[in-house]
């Protein structure tokens, strides 16, 4: 059993007056196979202008130095712009969208691997048969 998990849920990024992207980042925690806590916190999208519009999700409250969250936001920014090919500003400007909302609904954190992983299907109860 693995110790800690992170399961990204969604993550919703909308426009500001200054050109960046803000939103919300829904994730929900297992520790020793049991869930104990969703969460929700801010999120900003950084642009980096001078490296070819290279950008990345940043979560202020991650950056304190805990190391199973900076990885989780690694991994998190690897899996929106390598895995699903995606990039919120050209989203936002090439179909004038208001939002980005992006579902995760298959996928999860492993922090010994620091990878982003397929999460496996929720166990299913056993029937009861008459």
């Amino acid at each position: 059993m693995d110790y800690f998990k992170i399961y990204p849920q969604a993550v919703y990024l909308y426009p500001e007056a200054d050109g960046q992207l803000s939103g919300l980042l829904h994730y929900q925690l297992e520790q020793y196979g049991c869930f104990y806590k969703s969460r929700t916190c801010t999120v900003q999208v950084i642009k980096e202008t001078s490296v070819g519009g290279k950008w990345s999700i940043v979560a202020p409250e991650f950056e304190a130095g805990n190391s199973s969250f900076v990885g989780f936001m690694e991994a998190l920014n690897y899996y929106m712009i390598g895995v699903l090919g995606l990039d919120p500003f050209e989203v936002i400007e090439g179909s004038h969208k208001r939002s980005v909302n992006v579902h995760f609904n298959d996928v999860l954190f492993d922090v010994e691997s620091r990878q982003m992983v397929k999460a496996s299907p929720p166990p299913t109860a056993p029937s009861l048969r008459a």
